[in-house]
């Protein structure tokens, strides 16, 4: 139930665990009361971290990859399915913020490896997976789920 009736959009995934390689699969539902246009529906893959900056602490985003699902048209009542790869490499230290941390402390040695814990953070990355109908000019409706990705 949203905050003033039923919830605009909702997303139903087959499964919440992949390992990367694996193809998330699923529908969004919209549920609007009205017609509205919209210039797309798309899914996103979305990767955050906690990182300290001085005193406080922030999610970062570290990874982010959109993928339309349905155009340019009016929306209301609809569900449609989608199908979104997770890249075999995701967890691979080599990617997101990996190589930003090595360039530091090539750089600044000792320096550059504190820096980097800082900018890049320490904590776990938490990955959910996004829809979101983009309205102009107006407040887009979305939604997200917390899914877990492993190495198998």
């Amino acid at each position: 139930m949203g905050l003033f009736g039923p919830p605009k959009i909702s997303l139903e995934l087959e499964k919440y665990n992949f390992s990367p390689g694996e193809t998330a699969k699923g529908t969004v539902t919209l549920n609007l009361k009205k017609p509205a246009y919209a210039r797309k529906l798309k899914v996103s893959l979305v990767g955050v971290r906690k990182v300290r900056h001085g005193n406080k602490w922030e999610w970062k985003k570290i990874y982010d990859f959109d993928m339309p699902i349905s155009g340019e048209k009016d929306y209301q009542k609809e569900q449609v399915p989608f199908e979104l790869k997770i890249p075999p490499d995701i967890l691979d230290p080599r990617t997101s913020q990996q190589a930003i941390q090595d360039s530091l402390e090539d750089k600044l040695g000792s320096a550059g490896t504190f820096l980097s814990a800082v900018a890049v953070g320490t904590g776990k990355t938490e990955w959910k997976i996004q829809a979101q109908l983009d309205i102009p000019k107006k407040l887009d409706i979305k939604i997200s789920q917390d899914i877990q990705l492993y190495k198998q």
